[in-house]
């Protein structure tokens, strides 16, 4: 006696992830559009450290000085992979508010960075000095460079 061959269930078959994921819209943010939302932002907080520590008193003992190239490192070593990620991993989501709180997760974590300059004395309580504005200044840039960005149609699928 021989067994019956196994009957294929007629139910609808899914598509390989491949050919959904190519499917789908993409948001595309160019290189002009990634510098205007990591450099400029980040260029900002710069800035706004370098002239805060011009303030008589605000820097008497030398705390904000030494955040500069802290901040240039962090802008480095977590900014540019962490936005370059975000943009990357969000590709296929196209509501704006995803990459702006991508962006503004990123940029919280500028601030650990200062942990590398000690660990003594107030250092660590000015981890929220360098994240909160970074992440909110990273925000704001990758909404600043909404314009930039373009929208990729859903490409058609040709084995369905």
């Amino acid at each position: 006696m021989t067994t019956p061959a196994p009957e294929k269930a007629a139910g609808r078959r899914r598509r390989a992830t491949s050919s959904t994921a190519a499917s789908r819209p993409r948001l595309r943010l160019g290189a002009v559009g990634w510098t205007v939302s990591w450099l400029v932002p980040t260029a900002l907080m710069g800035a706004i450290l370098l002239g805060l520590s011009f303030l008589p008193g605000l820097d008497g003992e030398g705390y904000l000085s030494p955040l500069i190239p802290l901040l240039a490192a962090a802008a480095v070593v977590v900014g540019i992979p962490g936005t370059l990620l975000v943009s990357w991993l969000l590709r296929h989501h196209v509501n704006p508010v995803a990459h702006v709180l991508g962006y503004v997760l990123v940029g919280l974590f500028y601030g650990p960075v200062v942990l590398f300059a000690g660990a003594e004395g107030l250092m660590p309580m000015l981890i929220p000095i360098i994240g909160f504005p970074a992440g909110v200044l990273l925000g704001l840039g990758r909404w600043l460079a909404q314009p930039l960005t373009s929208l990729e149609p859903a490409r058609g699928n040709a084995a369905a």
